[in-house]
């Protein structure tokens, strides 16, 4: 492979998986926070639900214009949309998983002793774990698909980017190159999530349980 070609194809990979990165960290803190006052407090669920499912079923790829008109060409834009995508999901997860957890949890903690960030980590935090990993599953694969096409718009950089510009320029095998290294990069992340998930979460055994079935 050649040497210019592969520094073109990292800076393309870098910047996809800025975005993507930058994209998530932001909706999982905001998700936490949003999603822990949903599920603890009725007031803040009563005054936020109704907002979110709202906005949840408008296809987010009709907002890629809005936000450029208000954030601009450049990664703003891109960002903007990827954590439109993603917020909204790791809110619903995050609030869901708490609202399951039996209250009778809570008490015995309180009985002994334990305070919020005891609670918080010993209770909420391993219930919501598995949520909040499923949900970046999905959100992967769709923050994928749509940077995919916000690429094509104010940049020069970007698989999205790099993909297109090789179709036009009926480059295929460049095209089909591009396709097979997004694919890689995603399953990677995909890896990794999974690994976190076994990682953390080491005391189910996924292989026997999928045997079982």
């Amino acid at each position: 492979m050649p040497t210019a070609f592969s520094n073109q194809l990292g800076w393309h990979i870098f910047f996809s998986l800025k975005r993507i990165g930058i994209g998530l960290g932001i909706s999982l803190i905001t998700g936490l926070l949003l999603g822990w006052l949903m599920g603890t407090f009725p007031f803040w669920n009563k005054l936020l639900d109704p907002l979110i499912y709202l906005t949840y079923p408008i296809p987010k790829l009709a907002l890629l214009p809005l936000l450029m008109l208000f954030l601009g060409l450049g990664e703003g834009s891109k960002i903007a949309l990827i954590i439109t995508i993603i917020l909204p999901q790791m809110i619903l997860s995050i609030r869901d998983a708490i609202i399951s957890i039996p209250e009778t949890y809570y008490q015995v903690y309180l009985c002994m002793g334990a305070n919020s960030f005891e609670r918080f980590k010993q209770i909420t935090w391993p219930a919501i774990f598995f949520g909040i990993i499923s949900t970046l599953r999905v959100s992967l694969g769709i923050a994928f698909s749509v940077l995919f096409f916000a690429e094509n718009y104010g940049t020069e950089y970007g698989m999205g980017y790099f993909i297109m510009d090789a179709w036009l320029r009926m480059d295929y095998p460049m095209m089909y190159a591009g396709i097979l290294i997004l694919s890689l990069v995603g399953l990677i992340l995909f890896g990794c999530l999974d690994y976190l998930l076994k990682k953390k979460t080491p005391e189910i055994n996924y292989d026997n349980k999928q045997a079982q079935r």
